[in-house]
């Protein structure tokens, strides 16, 4: 049996190191570079809907993965994997995509249309933040792509396209490791080892998000100043503290009381970015991340005030997770493309008689550094999709077993192989 896996990797990335295997042919980094700010991002009625479709989701999406440890995930960087995804699915799959993303009846040129104005506009609304939206396709130049598949992702998602040979696991990874590090300023430089290159592997379809940006403040008055941070107890869910670094703030930020919990909005430079704080009134964060995936963000976001001074202490912290992301999205509605022989990936690489596709997999991993300075940000999404050619199956194997007359029977226990009943069945009793 032949089975070909397809690596679709969205990432948004977060660690550093060096790579030991020199770059033959690098992967041009192709994004937009905005030159000048914009006020805001234009979203047309529908846009609007998406994205308060996709805020839903992701909330939805928190309380799935959330089992009581720190956690961090990016729904953006997700969206970008699945939407690149879908661009190869069709019928019931593509469907499923779409209705999980948020964009229900309106369909895939919806879908990539409000993705290219996101990484169009998002990196241009504040330019003191630094915000890197970057696609590429690295494809096994066994398997070409459709020339419908590669118009579309380098149209709406400003994607290189490089083809090469996959024989060398060292040379694949090192080419994905350092179109990473160069699409995340140097943030993140390994992705893949030599050894997670699969001798099944067809493409890889990356998305780099990358975002780093100093809190809101001047030098002389920043928002975070290192000597106020200091050593401070924090109530764990058990109710048992333990000592973090503390960082202390007092000014007029947008604040707002909800139901069982507080919001605070912190901001980044520019004013455009916030970093937004929701602390449940008692100690149950399980109990308001439950509450948040039947909350409209709208509604919380329209409810802050700044009609008060707001004392701060937040903690400095550093975060990084990975997760397999396969059976929540499975929850949330996403089946057929999961389902060997069921799912509908025809619109991706170029016709091969009886091939079909499905995803395997949907792996991210996530980073966030927050101190005095600023906030620092990544993640990884990678879609894992496997093939296999159903011409090389031939006639199913067959084996019949009736039994239609005397047998013996046996009760054992597998692991040790210890008999524990048996016995013979005649017939001869029966009534």
């Amino acid at each position: 049996m032949k089975r070909i896996g397809i690596i679709l990797f969205a990432a948004a990335i977060a660690a550093c190191s060096q790579n030991s295997v020199a770059v033959k042919d690098p992967i041009n980094v192709s994004s937009p570079t905005p030159s000048e700010q914009i006020t805001k991002v234009s979203l047309n009625e529908a846009q609007q809907g998406y994205m308060e479709a996709g805020n839903a989701m992701a909330f939805r999406f928190l309380e799935r993965i959330y089992s009581g440890k720190d956690v961090i995930v990016s729904p953006l960087s997700l969206q970008y994997a699945l939407a690149m995804t879908a661009n190869g699915a069709t019928g019931e799959t593509l469907q499923e995509i779409i209705d999980f993303l948020g964009y229900g009846e309106d369909g895939i040129a919806s879908l990539n249309a409000y993705c290219r104005l996101l990484l169009e506009q998002l990196p241009a609304v504040d330019l003191d933040v630094t915000l890197k939206l970057t696609d590429a396709l690295l494809v096994n130049d066994q398997f070409p792509l459709l020339p419908s598949f590669q118009k579309t992702v380098r149209e709406n998602y400003y994607a290189a396209v490089e083809n090469m040979d996959f024989s060398d696991h060292a040379q694949v990874a090192a080419t994905v490791n350092d179109w990473a590090r160069r699409s995340t300023n140097g943030f993140i430089d390994k992705v893949l080892e030599p050894s997670e290159i699969s001798d099944l592997a067809v493409a890889y379809i990356m998305n780099a998000l990358y975002f780093k940006a100093k809190w809101a403040g001047t030098d002389y008055d920043p928002m975070f100043r290192d000597y106020a941070t200091r050593e401070e107890a924090f109530t764990l869910s058990d109710g048992s503290t333990r000592q973090v670094p503390m960082m202390n703030n007092m000014r007029y930020h947008p604040y707002a009381q909800m139901d069982g919990y507080k919001v605070l909005a912190l901001p980044y430079s520019g004013g455009k970015f916030f970093m937004y704080i929701l602390l449940p009134d008692g100690n149950d964060l399980d109990g308001l991340v439950r509450k948040l995936k039947e909350t409209s963000w709208k509604s919380v976001l329209s409810n802050l005030k700044t009609d008060a001074e707001v004392y701060v202490k937040l903690p400095k912290f550093d975060v990084e997770n990975k997760f397999n992301l396969s059976d929540a999205l499975k929850d949330m509605g996403v089946k057929r493309a999961f389902v060997s022989g069921e799912a509908q990936f025809d619109g991706m690489f170029q016709p091969k008689p009886g091939w079909y596709y499905w995803i395997e997999k949907v792996i991210q991993k996530a980073r966030i550094s927050v101190s005095e300075w600023g906030t620092e940000a990544a993640a990884v999404t990678v879609v894992e999709m496997a093939g296999k050619n159903s011409a090389d199956f031939g006639e199913p194997k067959r084996v019949y077993f009736y039994a239609d007359h005397p047998f013996v029977f046996l009760i054992g226990e597998s692991t040790s192989g210890a008999i524990l009943f048996e016995g013979a069945y005649t017939g001869i009793a029966a009534k």
